[in-house]
């Protein structure tokens, strides 16, 4: 009777063993496709990134938008300040003016008030705060140097870099076998010689597929972008595109996404490299009265639209804003650099790095811009 008893309590044993097994299997597959184990922080973009792979690419697409998450969460980040400290008016001037670019992370409109004394009626140098403060009431103080001077100063044109012929370049960064030197176009290169450009010894290259005239206006396809593609692909090289962007929410991302993607479908083009979002209109960043979360929902959204449609995508921006907090968590993206100096100081990931806008290349005439990839676009993880 006791040797029966083990015996059953042994079976029983590995019954509820397996139904455990089983139940805990199940349970973790539901929880992969639902979202159940998905961290959502204060600021968290919380998507549904599943698509019915029965579907056509073009209702994926319209799956994803449809689908694009809300952010979930309150404001306590107070507003980024990203103009310099120095702030020159003539006298007689109104007001001190604010920042230009300024942003916060869920705010379009930020308040700017100003402590210390100061006189705009007469030239002199004067220490104050500027403060910059959120609906939410979260500021942030800034201190400024003004300057209240007879005679605003002129603008000085930029130092022009000097130029790094794409010989130099190779003997310079091609360090090994895995680094290639490329170049970046658009229409202000004019006619091109894709097998001299070749011949010289780069290997790839990013196009300018289009640009949006201005915020919220029209879209165009560069001009020279189809025979640049086709110029250089039949040369041999890597082609990658880029697209000049002013989206500032996640709509804009998609119809960014949309037009860099029937684009490529109407010319049935497909790059070898990933297609860049390339946004750079921080001067007028305050003006547009957009926000952090807005901004990088664009990038999300242009990004996710067009992985969706199978194509990978980077990231393309200065160190100065990738360094700056504008960008959410850029290491795990696939950052394009651009930093023109002689050694990039960037200290966090990126896979290729834009070094000269003052680039020589036989088969280009003028200019051109120089860039080094070290490795293959990394797998995105978001």
């Amino acid at each position: 009777m006791r040797g029966k008893r083990i015996d059953t309590r042994t079976i029983i044993g590995i019954a509820l063993l397996v139904f455990v097994v089983v139940g805990l299997i199940v349970f973790n597959v539901a929880a992969k496709k639902y979202g159940l184990f998905k961290k959502d922080d204060k600021n968290a973009l919380v998507t549904k990134t599943t698509v019915n792979k029965e579907l056509t690419v073009d209702e994926q697409i319209e799956e994803y938008i449809k689908n694009f998450g809300e952010r979930d969460g309150k404001d306590v980040t107070a507003p980024l300040i990203l103009s310099g400290a120095n702030t020159t008016v003539k006298v007689g001037a109104e007001r001190v003016p604010d920042p230009g670019i300024a942003i916060d992370d869920y705010d379009t409109s930020i308040e700017f008030t100003y402590e210390g004394e100061y006189d705009l009626s007469k030239e002199g140098t004067y220490e104050i705060v500027r403060i910059a403060t959120d609906d939410a009431g979260n500021s942030t103080r800034q201190n400024v140097t003004l300057r209240v001077v007879a005679e605003l100063p002129k603008t000085e044109e930029p130092k022009r870099m000097a130029t790094l012929k794409i010989s130099d370049a190779i003997k310079k960064y091609k360090t090994n076998d895995e680094i290639e030197v490329g170049i970046d176009v658009s229409r202000w290169q004019g006619d091109i010689n894709w097998d001299k450009v070749k011949s010289a010894g780069v290997s790839f290259v990013f196009i300018r597929l289009g640009v949006q005239d201005g915020l919220k206006g029209e879209y165009y396809v560069d001009r020279n972008f189809v025979k640049y593609f086709k110029g250089a692909q039949e040369a041999g090289l890597k082609v990658g595109v880029y697209f000049y962007t002013y989206a500032i929410s996640k709509e804009d991302g998609a119809n960014d996404a949309k037009f860099v993607y029937e684009t490529l479908k109407e010319n049935n083009f497909k790059p070898d490299l990933p297609i860049a979002f390339d946004w750079e209109s921080f001067g007028s960043i305050t003006f547009f009265r957009t926000s952090l979360n807005d901004l990088n929902d664009a990038l999300h959204m242009f990004q996710g639209v067009l992985e969706t449609a199978g194509y990978s995508t980077c990231l393309y921006n200065s160190k100065y804003y990738l360094s700056s907090g504008v960008w959410e968590d850029p290491d795990n993206n696939n950052v394009w650099l651009a930093q023109y100096s002689s050694e990039p100081t960037y200290e966090g990931k990126y896979f290729v790095w834009q070094c000269s806008n003052t680039g020589s290349v036989p088969g280009i005439v003028g200019d051109v811009d120089i860039d080094i990839m070290y490795s293959s676009p990394k797998e995105k993880t978001r």
